[in-house]
């Protein structure tokens, strides 16, 4: 078993975009500059920082070389955004960490540290400045600046000052939206000189200098800020992070280094000004923002690509071996990887490679097995899981305990093969794999109607086609990513599946071990769908529309367990509502399951009218929506009546 951890070891070979990285952020002429790591979620994006903080250590290097001499001047910081989630003002957040971590830097002395915490006492006012003109007023707010920095000792006294002066029943977010909090906006000459009253002018143009003149005098030719996890925080948490270090922290000496999701970066910027838009999917003009905003933020986009099959197989190599072999014969076999990476980056490290690193004519019958394995399955994999790394060691960690499972119930006919196909559908579509099992426990583990399938991927003279096959079976199997599994080897219909599920039996009452964890894609969708606004809710819709077939498959899903926990709540159905509006396929079958395999009697009236709407105006999904229409028209629930008015209207 592996910890799901980010590290520094490269074993998926990405110091090749570490080097390049580096070399980028310590080129005095690009600076300063911001680099976004672009990737899917468990794609390698904090693995490749740590190995940048690794590496622009001075002492990582030989005395007397280039880099060492010249990292010895370079300092860097590394944030993790999500850790600010929950702080009142992540700007003042985010300043405060950088400061502080550059101040606990010993290379650079006394100085450095005590103008630093000159700035994070700056920042700290600015915190305490915007809650109290926030919540106390600017009357009040002017009171407290001009009376100095010893009216109120300790900011948390102001913070509860502000929660007791907020109005009965209103929210700080509500009076952000009120006239009156325009007027405070407005009146930032106050603000900026209750700052100068207190002893601390702190304006955006005030810190940049002083934050630069104390990297200067410190020495530091070169600021490296790797910030990390941004793609986990709320969209408005995402803003104000970029803003930060977009306006007060970008001096010319700087360069950061941020990792996210773009998917769900574009989310937050789409989230943040679609209220101004007319039509938040469509609206050109929003699209535009959206793109000029992320270009203007981040200089240098660099998205890390899936990793192939022989690079999975490779990866799967040096995971076993770290599993199986002692720590000098593990670094003997990376060594040997990253060699074999240089001379040939499309070929793969395997049993042969491992051997011939270790010299021996013969490897351990585990690691062998093991090895054997990798090779088989790798290309099922790289598929099944999309090259995504954290979700491959996931994958095995649950891998290995199936396959533990399997030893102590004296299960001998378990196929390495056949299990890793299994276990790819139900991580991919755990509908269809239920459906499997079901199949297969009423046929004595051989369901006709997977045998079927795969015989109408290469139909001969008049038999029906793979399309055909899948909607008499159910249309869920005429999916790209369904037709792509049934495609995938070893064939399955000459297989007794019984054993397979049942050592998969914790899947069909709970999660994978973890690894069907939402990724933040769908979750941020996800989100906005179940917002309470029509403008939150269309910019998910556009988001939704750059998501994978599984993704969508999965936030589909997550929609329907809402639906299922909550019938009576419109948000479910509204959700799924819009995605069928914008044409998703998977969210046609969600709610043709919705309606027909639930019962109707808590569902609102006003999704059997809204039902009635979209089937007209979406006549080519009359064939999956047709049985819900006649479930619908023969109803006596409330919500079958509404649609039978509607019909009529």
């Amino acid at each position: 078993m592996w910890p799901d951890n980010e590290t520094a070891n490269d074993l998926i070979g990405y110091q090749v975009h570490a080097d390049l990285i580096r070399t980028l952020i310590t080129n005095g002429q690009m600076l300063p500059t911001t680099v976004g790591i672009f990737g899917d979620w468990g794609g390698g994006k904090t693995s490749i920082m740590k190995m940048l903080e690794r590496d622009l250590e001075p002492d990582r290097w030989p005395k007397g070389s280039v880099e060492r001499a010249k990292y010895d001047s370079t300092a860097v910081v590394y944030v993790n955004t999500w850790l600010f989630e929950g702080y009142d003002d992540a700007k003042a957040a985010i300043l405060s960490s950088v400061l502080l971590e550059l101040s606990e830097n010993k290379r650079f002395g006394p100085t450095l540290r005590d103008v630093a915490m000159g700035l994070i006492r700056s920042v700290r006012w600015l915190r305490i400045g915007r809650l109290a003109m926030k919540h106390l007023g600017v009357p009040a707010a002017a009171a407290f600046f001009t009376a100095g920095a010893g009216a109120i000792p300790e900011a948390i006294a102001l913070s509860a000052a502000v929660g007791a002066a907020l109005p009965t029943g209103k929210s700080a977010t509500e009076e952000e939206k009120s006239p009156e909090w325009k007027e405070k906006l407005e009146g930032g000459d106050l603000f900026k000189n209750g700052f100068a009253a207190a002893g601390d002018s702190m304006d955006v143009r005030t810190f940049r200098e002083r934050f630069g003149k104390m990297l200067a005098d410190a020495g530091i030719t070169n600021l490296v800020v790797l910030v990390d996890d941004l793609d986990r925080c709320t969209p408005d948490r995402i803003i104000d992070n970029l803003e930060a270090v977009k306006l007060f922290l970008s001096v010319p000496q700087t360069a950061f280094v941020i990792g996210a999701d773009r998917r769900i970066v574009e989310h937050a910027i789409r989230n943040r000004y679609a209220e101004k838009a007319i039509d938040p999917v469509n609206d050109e003009e929003t699209k535009r923002l959206v793109k000029d905003y992320l270009e203007k933020l981040v200089q240098v986009p660099y998205s890390l690509p899936r990793m192939s099959a022989s690079e999975i197989e490779s990866y799967m190599t040096l995971l076993f071996c770290q599993l199986h072999l002692t720590a000098d014969e593990f670094a003997t076999c990376s060594a040997a990887c990253n060699e074999a990476r240089m001379k040939n980056r499309y070929s793969s490290f395997g049993f042969g490679g491992v051997r011939a690193a270790l010299k021996a004519a013969e490897l351990q019958p585990t690691l062998e097995a093991a090895l054997s394995a990798s090779a088989a399955s790798a290309p099922l994999i790289a598929d099944g899981l999309k090259g995504n790394p954290r979700q491959v060691k996931r994958f095995l960690n649950a891998f290995l305990l199936r396959k533990e499972l399997a030893r102590v119930a004296k299960l001998e006919n378990i196929g390495d093969a056949v299990l890793v196909k299994l276990m790819i559908l139900e991580y991919v579509n755990t509908e269809l794999f239920t459906q499997l099992f079901n199949w297969q426990s009423q046929q004595t583990g051989h369901p006709s109607e997977l045998a079927a399938l795969e015989s109408s991927l290469a139909p001969g003279k008049g038999d029906p086609s793979y399309e055909e096959t899948a909607k008499k079976i159910d249309a869920r199997w005429s999916t790209t990513s369904a037709r792509k599994w049934i495609a995938m080897a070893p064939p399955l219909r000459s297989v007794d599946l019984r054993d397979y599920f049942w050592v998969a039996r914790d899947r069909l009452e709970s999660t994978f071990a973890g690894v069907s964890m939402m990724p933040p894609a769908v979750r941020a969708v996800l989100d906005g769908l179940m917002a309470g606004t029509a403008p939150k809710r269309n910019a998910a819709v556009k988001s939704s529309l750059d998501l994978g077939p599984d993704e969508r498959s999965v936030l589909v899903g997550a929609i329907e367990q809402r639906v299922a926990r909550e019938p009576s709540e419109l948000a479910g159905y509204e959700a799924i509502f819009s995605l069928v509006e914008a044409d998703m396929a998977e969210a046609v079958q969600g709610l043709a399951k919705i309606l027909t395999e639930r019962p109707l009697e808590p569902v609102p009236p006003t999704v059997g009218m809204r039902f009635m709407t979209l089937y007209k105006a979406k006549p080519a999904f009359s064939p999956s929506l047709d049985p819900a229409k006649e479930l619908l028209e023969k109803s006596t629930a409330k919500v079958g009546k509404a649609a039978q008015s509607a019909k009529k209207t």
